[in-house]
């Protein structure tokens, strides 16, 4: 650990100075200052902030990875910003950023000094332009969601805002027989068992089902996905163990322990 340790500062330090060297040039030109910034839970990765009164530009890379990634926008508070290659689309390079991460580094602040001199002055046309398009994209967005919620409330389905902040969308059904009436009914059926070894990580003991991809008396293959599962932080699809006929489930939006049963597939008969 502490060779790791050793290499993962030495790693930090080069990259640090690499990237000075190669924004040594904007700062030089445009009064940028490199900012003291700490970073949190990013053990692999670095990053170097430099900014003036009117403009900030991050960079980064991962110790382990060739890749550096440069984003910049307005100096203002809650500004956004933006990667080099949304502008990159825009003003198209003669000869395209490649090579290891020192070459990159080298590369974007070039590509930033002949092709971004007027948002390196202070100029936000750029920006303005980015924050309209995600505005627009918000929007188009939210009226989608709303017709989308609509419709769904129009067909029957119930909607369920769940613990973790997930809002769920339950499917119209007749009203279920609990699960011991069916596993009488259907006693050689096979259990879905939502199993925690699934969510390792996701610091939860509880789950919900998002959403069912079959639905009653349907027929399902064996490992064919069955449903969604998800906690405040992961989701995951769940597969059919056996091939078969779904009898029972349990219904979106429930708060689920781990080990509980979600389904009964009945088998199918040869």
């Amino acid at each position: 650990m502490q060779d790791y340790n050793k290499r993962h500062a030495e790693a930090i330090n080069y990259f640090r100075n690499e990237a000075r060297k190669a924004f040594a040039a904007i700062c030089d030109r445009f009064g940028l200052q490199e900012e003291n910034v700490t970073l949190q839970d990013t053990d692999n990765l670095f990053q170097v902030t430099f900014s003036n009164s009117k403009i900030r530009i991050r960079v980064e890379g991962i110790n382990w990875g060739m890749n550096t990634g440069v984003c910049f926008g307005m100096n203002t508070r809650d500004s956004n910003l933006y990667g080099i290659h949304q502008l990159i689309k825009k003003r198209k390079p003669a000869t395209p950023v490649t090579g290891n991460q020192t070459d990159q580094l080298f590369g974007y602040a070039d590509y930033l000094m002949t092709y971004a001199t007027n948002i390196l002055q202070g100029d936000t046309s750029f920006f303005n332009q980015q924050d309209a398009l995600i505005k627009k994209e918000k929007e188009k967005s939210l009226k989608a969601i709303q017709a989308e919620s609509a419709r769904k409330i129009s067909e029957g389905y119930l909607k369920i805002d769940t613990q973790f902040g997930l809002t769920v969308w339950r499917k119209p059904r007749p009203l279920l027989p609990a699960y011991n009436h069916v596993k009488a009914k259907f006693p050689h059926s096979f259990e879905v068992v939502l199993n925690e070894g699934d969510f390792l990580g996701s610091g939860n003991d509880e789950a919900i089902i998002s959403e069912w991809k079959i639905e009653l008396e349907e027929i399902v293959k064996k490992d064919q996905v069955i449903c969604e599962v998800s906690t405040d932080k992961v989701s995951l699809e769940i597969v059919a163990p056996e091939a078969g006929r779904l009898v029972w489930l349990l219904e979106e939006g429930i708060a689920i322990k781990f080990s509980a049963c979600i389904a009964l597939i009945e088998p199918q008969h040869k």
